[in-house]
């Protein structure tokens, strides 16, 4: 998840920190045995060490915004949500995109409507532009000497780069 979607997902449901952090987990990069499709997000420091911000999972493995097989936030999802299964990559004049190598996760993939290649552009634009505002937080906070997961998400909720 990147500091737009917690801060759209705060505001939007009305959670503060305190409450927000129990809809996250942290995935410590030492733990992910291939961070290929991490590769674009940075990772962000925390008392445990680097970390992945993402939404809870629950026991059985699905999202703890998951009811009855539909997306309660379907509305405000997280970027990586609404972009998947596709993935961008900015090459300078013009942007790259592919399938993602985790698409067989979803039961709905080629359910939906077929997706218009300028409906596509637009999300590549979004995606790239938030990953760009995250890297830069990123950068910020990782020289934090501090770097607990609470002050972490509050500082990703009173950053004005994320102000929805």
């Amino acid at each position: 998840m990147t500091g737009r979607d917690l801060a759209l997902i705060s505001a939007i449901l009305g959670l503060a920190a305190s409450e927000l952090i129990r809809a996250v987990d942290f995935y410590l990069t030492s733990g992910i045995s291939s961070q290929e499709g991490l590769r674009d997000f940075p990772a962000l420091n925390t008392e445990r060490g680097p970390a992945f911000v993402a939404l809870k999972k629950m026991e059985n493995g699905d999202c703890v915004f998951l009811k009855d097989n539909l997306c309660m936030i379907h509305t405000i999802r997280p970027i990586v949500c609404m972009s998947f299964p596709f993935v961008f990559h900015d090459a300078g004049d013009h942007r790259k995109w592919g399938l993602s190598a985790m698409k067989d996760i979803c039961p709905g993939l080629g359910t939906g409507p077929e997706v218009v290649g300028s409906d596509l552009i637009d999300l590549a634009d979004t995606v790239l532009e938030d990953l760009v505002l995250f890297k830069q937080f990123a950068e910020d906070w990782n020289s934090n000497e501090e770097p607990t997961a609470q002050k972490l998400i509050e500082s990703i909720l009173s950053d004005s780069r994320f102000s929805v």
